[in-house]
């Protein structure tokens, strides 16, 4: 079961690196559409926490199928960012600042990836702490949505 769980994690990974995004949404909504994504990501950078950020409990979460489950579903959505981005269809500005959020989460969802194809409690820490790290980003890209 959890080798299936982890074959899954790597191709919902796979796919939100480079997967196909939804067309751009129409000017109207783009803010609406950029507000949704970057709660979205909270919600699931929350998500993520059940990893942990000691050894002790992302080895935990890693036997745990429930806590695997959640996390799988969390990182495939942070995976995603740059095509959640893109399809809200925000202008340029906004876009380039939701680009650092993106980049650590999807930092974040490979590092998920590795912990739990190889059972790695490390770097399921390490992929906790990095999509901690996103959180003050998307505040300042929901600012610059404000902005706009």
């Amino acid at each position: 079961m959890r080798r299936g769980l982890a074959v899954a994690a790597l191709f919902f990974v796979a796919g939100g690196c480079g997967g196909r995004s939804a067309p751009p949404a129409p000017p109207a909504d783009w803010r609406a559409n950029a507000r949704q994504v970057v709660e979205q990501l909270d919600v699931d950078i929350a998500a993520a926490a059940v990893g942990g950020t000691t050894r002790a409990a992302a080895a935990k979460a890693l036997t745990d199928t429930s806590s695997l489950y959640a996390l799988l579903v969390a990182y495939s959505d942070l995976g995603g960012c740059r095509a959640m981005v893109s399809a809200a269809g925000p202008p340029t500005p906004v876009v380039a600042a939701l680009l650092p959020a993106c980049t650590r989460l999807q930092r974040a969802a490979s590092l998920f990836a590795r912990a739990a194809q190889a059972n790695d409690a490390r770097a399921l820490v390490r992929a906790t702490r990095e999509a901690a790290r996103a959180q003050p980003l998307l505040v300042r890209a929901m600012l610059a949505i404000r902005r706009a």
